[in-house]
């Protein structure tokens, strides 16, 4: 799997800080950042995902964009929120990167609904 950088994106960042859009009906996925010595490893929470649908792009050098399609429609209540109502299609999170990274090196797996980022650090 290739990561792309672009500039160009589809801004469906949430209105406000829930992590939930209702209008693109999607939701910002968990996730998880490791600043180590020489990469940075950021691994992503994505259920009900297809490996096919993971997109990822770097819109500036300073973030990574990571959007994926579910393999079905999920609603608050399957995930156990009973304060919450609405349901979800895709996942989108801009992340901003701690430091400096080189995006050509980056590499990606995805296994059982977890995608896992390896992105070198620039010297």
């Amino acid at each position: 799997m290739k990561v792309m950088s672009t500039e160009s994106r589809v801004n469906t960042s949430p209105p406000h800080g829930s992590g939930w859009n209702a209008a693109a009906s999607a939701i910002q996925p968990l996730y998880n950042l490791f600043v180590a010595a020489e990469e940075v490893v950021l691994t992503v929470d994505l259920p009900y995902v297809n490996q096919k649908s993971v997109k990822l792009k770097l819109p500036t050098k300073d973030s990574i964009e990571v959007y994926a399609e579910t393999t079905k429609r999920i609603t608050f209540h399957d995930l156990g929120a009973k304060h919450r109502h609405g349901e979800f299609t895709s996942y989108h999170a801009m992340i901003r990167m701690p430091v400096p990274v080189d995006e050509k090196r980056a590499t990606k797996k995805f296994k059982r609904g977890l995608l896992e980022v390896h992105l070198p650090r620039t010297k």
